[in-house]
């Protein structure tokens, strides 16, 4: 494939999570219990954490700047890889004790898949609200898919306008660009600019050790049907500048934009489409 993401089974954003994870493997069930994503989670920073600076980073961009509200949800897809391999994808959105917020995403195999592969793919990102936008805080990279484990942990310094940390074991210290987030919170701002008749035309999703920059297009509206309901939705396409590949999403206003349906196609092909199954809490509170 010529997409940039699925290149790697990474996503660039929450967008793109499920069209580009399939391709690389999912992990077995047992690696997605709550036992294990605590000590996954406490591993991958452990291993991601590797300057003082950092760390300081980090502990400055740990305190909430804003408690301004945000919905706190969860969400679950079904997605299938050219109509044959399929899986999970959970999203969720949790409010700290701080009065800040933590964004996960995580992944569950179906049966084909968990042949081939094994391994755990998760991302976390601490963050706030400010003027009813979430704002990226602290980003963890879980993932060891693959032969060799791919885990990083940045903190965004937004009064310096600096990103600091770690991808594997080179240290990361780049500008924020303009519209920014790690490539996991890209879809919780897409929907907060939805909701606030804000939407831009290009974001910078942070994706390993850079930022790459990514087109979004309002394509219209459709009705689209989902084992949850039916959702009057925007329809979206986004993609990296200058790629193959692209992703359109149906984000349902009644949901605060939460997309109900996912398309993921390359060279003008259709490699995966995920679909809304279960839905607790509310995206738009």
């Amino acid at each position: 494939m010529h997409c940039r993401f699925l290149r790697a089974g990474m996503p660039a954003s929450a967008g793109f999570f499920i069209l580009l994870i399939f391709p690389a493997g999912l992990p077995a069930a047992a690696d997605l219990t709550p036992e294990n994503a605590a000590s996954d989670g406490a591993a991958a920073q452990s291993n991601a954490r590797q300057s003082p600076d950092t760390e300081r980073h980090e502990a400055q961009n740990h305190e909430p700047q804003s408690h301004e509200s945000h919905g706190t949800f969860e969400a679950i897809y079904d997605g299938k890889l050219k109509k044959i391999a399929g899986g999970k994808v959970r999203l969720a959105a949790m409010q700290n004790e701080d009065g800040g917020y933590t964004f996960e995403y995580s992944i569950m195999p179906g049966r084909l898949i968990r042949l081939f592969t094994r391994g755990t793919l998760r991302e976390t990102t601490k963050f706030d609200v400010i003027d009813g936008r979430p704002r990226a805080l602290d980003y963890t990279l879980y993932n060891t898919l693959g032969s060799k484990p791919r885990n990083g942990h940045v903190a965004f310094d937004w009064e310096r306008g600096i990103v600091t940390g770690n991808y594997k074991e080179k240290a990361i210290d780049i500008p924020i660009p303009e519209n920014a987030a790690d490539r996991s919170m890209l879809q919780l701002i897409l929907m907060a600019d939805l909701r606030n008749d804000n939407l831009q035309q290009r974001y910078w999703a942070y994706d390993k050790d850079e930022f790459i920059p990514i087109r979004v297009e309002r394509l219209g509206e459709e009705t689209i049907e989902t084992p949850v309901g039916k959702f009057s939705t925007v329809v979206l396409r986004y993609a990296e500048e200058e790629d193959t590949g692209d992703t359109v999403l149906w984000c349902a206003g009644e949901l605060g934009y939460l997309p109900v349906r996912i398309r993921a196609n390359d060279e003008g092909k259709e490699v995966l489409v995920a679909k809304l199954t279960a839905l607790t809490g509310s995206p738009a509170d």
